[in-house]
């Protein structure tokens, strides 16, 4: 049985190729409105979920800073 670590390593995988595969950064509010929803649902606090979607968000744009770099040389 999976630990529940390796649990949350995995979804943390399919939760950031999902973001990748979007391919959009949504606007602060409906991110806003979005993390208040969840927080209600599952009792995690809005500032772990805004600071959780920030790292998200920073990856993100960081990999394709990156992969514009690479194809313009």
């Amino acid at each position: 049985m999976l630990s529940q670590e390796r649990q949350g390593q995995i979804a943390l995988v399919i939760l950031k190729l999902k973001f990748k595969e979007d391919a959009r950064i949504p606007k602060a509010e409906e991110m806003k409105r979005n993390i208040g929803n969840v927080s209600k649902k599952t009792g995690f606090s809005k500032g772990e979920l805004t600071e959780f979607m920030v790292i998200l968000v920073k990856e993100n744009t960081s990999e394709f800073i990156s992969e514009m770099e690479k194809t313009d040389k």
